[in-house]
Parts: structure tokens; sequence; C-alpha cells
């Protein structure tokens, strides 16, 4: 899986949380990944995040992390989006939910049975 994050500031940890999370689910879905398979690439159209301190703090007063993109993979395209706004969704609860709605999506199009 690739990600395009365009012009967002997108953390590596982000990116792995997404990544791992859509390995994970792709796992748990009985769907083989292989790097010589077809490519998924996620492209990330809006993203925003919180400070930690601000979101530990303030919680729902201090914004929202949120991540939302469309998938591209075998000439089929779906949408992702999640949002985070209490002090427990931060930015790693929300970029694992990407990676697990991207894999679900991956595993739609295969035909194989998702939650």
């Amino acid at each position: 899986m690739q990600i395009d994050a365009g012009s967002f500031d997108m953390s590596a940890e982000a990116k792995q949380e997404v990544v791992g999370a859509f390995h994970a689910e792709l796992a748990k879905l009985g769907v083989p990944v292989a790097a010589s398979g077809t490519p998924v690439v996620l492209h990330i159209t809006e993203f925003k995040t919180r400070p930690v301190a601000a979101r530990v703090l303030f919680g729902a007063l201090s914004g929202s992390d949120h991540i939302k993109g469309t998938v591209t993979v075998a000439g089929s395209n779906f949408d992702v989006a999640d949002t985070g706004v209490t002090v427990m969704s931060g930015l790693g609860v929300v970029a694992r939910n990407v990676g697990t709605q991207t894999a679900d999506g991956v595993g739609h199009l295969t035909g194989v049975a998702t939650k």
C-alpha cells in the first residue's frame, strides 16, 4: 500500500498506523499481500491533526483529527474517512480506522466478506 499525502504534512507515524492497520485487516480477511500484487494507493484529500496537549487538555473543544482520501486499486476508486474528536481518539486511532476501511474496501472488491 502506498500513501500519497499530496501537500499535507502527514507524519511517518500516522502513515505507519494506516499501513499497519491495512495489513492487519487484510490478514484477518484472508486476503494475501505481496509486493508484486495489485498496487493500492491512498490519495489523501483532507488531513487535520491536533496537538496532543490540546487534545488531552481540551478534548472535543480542541477540534478534531481527520483523514479523508480516495483509494485507487485495480481501476476502481472508493472513499475512506474518519474523524476523532475525543481525548481518546487521536490521530493514531483515526489513522488505524482509515487503514481498516481501506482493507475492507479492497476485500469487498475481491469478493471477500467484510464486517
